[in-house]
């Protein structure tokens, strides 16, 4: 199983996400969690170029990006939408960002990292917050928001 960080849910820096895993917690009303119908992307315009809609088919378990945001595909050099996760021939970050997917589904429950490293040869550095959207015990969507950040200090808060 690939390591993935501890939350950072209760410390996140960047306010778009603040924002909008309280926009998350809101559309719960009551509920673990919100569906997807709940979610109405004119309501987070201010992050929305950096947030990624994941479908999650269930048995066997498997990401299909519904939507890219814009700004991470012009960052990226590629659009994930309509690809799965494990299209993407790059098996080291695959293999993070399922466990980081993985999380969030089985403790039905936010899941927030920042992270700087390298996988298949590409640095990178961010701070990501995984929603998951579905009803009752099923989560049947990902809404995932990554802000690429500067440095990261040695205590995993980014250096702005």
């Amino acid at each position: 199983m690939t390591s993935i960080p501890d939350s950072c849910l209760d410390s996140l820096q960047d306010q778009r996400l603040i924002r909008l895993l309280a926009y998350w917690r809101d559309k719960c009303a009551g509920r673990s969690m919100p569906t997807p119908s709940d979610i109405e992307p004119s309501e987070f315009k201010f992050i929305l170029g950096y947030v990624t809609l994941v479908d999650v088919e269930a048995n066997p378990r498997r990401y299909f990006f519904r939507l890219d945001g814009s700004v991470l595909a012009s960052l990226s050099g590629m659009d994930y939408t309509g690809k799965y996760l494990d299209q993407l021939g790059m098996p080291e970050y695959c293999a993070f960002v399922a466990a980081t997917y993985d999380r969030a589904i089985d403790k039905r429950a936010p899941y927030a990292y920042r992270k700087r490293g390298a996988f298949d040869k590409v640095s990178f550095s961010e701070e990501t917050i995984v929603l998951p959207l579905g009803a009752g015990e099923l989560v049947r969507r990902l809404m995932v928001a990554v802000i690429p950040g500067g440095r990261l200090g040695n205590d995993g808060k980014m250096l702005i």
